[in-house]
């Protein structure tokens, strides 16, 4: 059935913005045609926005190879069509990459994509004009999940899931070891507290995209306070978004925004119909 049944993604901006998300209604969203054919796009961030244009990183997958694994694409996007107008790799390692963060220091660019594979977290320094990602440093030695890097409290931390759970863990910059080190967890009932994208400050208030993961994998998005007491941090319960069409979409599990737009991603399968009666079997057989 998995031959016939695969699950893909699509990249989505969010009508209105960021206002949108913290509004009373519903949020809609433009969702972004993909001309290449058995590639999906999942993990989205913004690198920049043009009068035509947005440029985003995100990780590429080839669903239709057995083979295949994540990369770093740069993709190309245009605003009137909403459409991918071309893709490009800029980091394959060899092993899976996903979450390509970014942090934008000194007038330079950098990301540091996930690769558990390897066991510790790489700082890049990408150079949008040549796509040039060139290795900087290891910045944490522990094998962390979709982390980020924010300084929202004056102070730089990093938070990511160790050893791909669902808690939140935070980490101090050690300046001797020169390398995040884990300061406590933020544990979680619900597996709710993995990251969805980078933290930001909305009207004042400091919010984390988390993943809700309670029901499946990437089922939706919280937008959870931060709060920190005694120099420790701690997340507080928050708004969950889901996906605008719960018909289609069936999940959605990332979170960012930069320059006035908001970018998500929206899991959903590609044999709708197959899955649909799958699921209907699934039920049944459960009885």
């Amino acid at each position: 059935m998995s031959k016939l049944i695969k699950k893909k993604w699509d990249v989505a901006f969010v009508k209105g913005g960021i206002d949108a998300l913290f509004a009373d209604t519903p949020f809609q969203v433009d969702i972004v045609k993909n001309p290449f054919n058995g590639h999906w796009f999942a993990d989205p961030f913004i690198l920049d926005v043009t009068e035509r244009t947005v440029i985003l990183l995100a990780e590429e997958f080839h669903y239709a190879d057995p083979n295949a694994y994540g990369r770093i694409a740069k993709l190309t996007i245009d605003k009137a069509t909403m459409t991918i107008q071309q893709y490009s790799i800029i980091l394959d390692t060899g092993t899976h990459l996903s979450f390509p963060n970014i942090l934008r220091q000194d007038g330079k660019i950098f990301i540091y994509p996930e690769n558990c594979h390897e066991g510790k977290l790489n700082l890049y320094e990408y150079n949008p004009d040549t796509d040039a990602v060139t290795p900087v440093q290891s910045i944490c030695n522990d094998a962390v999940w979709d982390a980020s890097i924010t300084d929202l409290f004056g102070h730089r931390m990093l938070l990511g899931s160790y050893q791909d759970d669902y808690h939140l863990d935070v980490y101090h910059w050690d300046e001797t070891a020169r390398n995040f080190v884990r300061s406590h967890s933020i544990l979680s009932a619900k597996a709710d507290n993995r990251l969805a994208g980078a933290p930001f400050a909305y009207q004042g208030a400091p919010y984390c995209p988390t993943q809700d993961c309670s029901t499946t994998y990437g089922g939706g998005v919280c937008l959870k306070p931060m709060v920190e007491q005694g120099g420790k941090l701690d997340l507080r319960p928050g708004k969950v978004l889901t996906p605008p069409d719960g018909k289609k979409f069936e999940g959605m599990h990332t979170l960012n925004q930069y320059k006035n737009m908001v970018v998500v991603d929206l899991k959903s399968w590609s044999n709708p119909l197959l899955y649909s009666l799958y699921k209907a079997y699934q039920a049944i057989a459960k009885k």
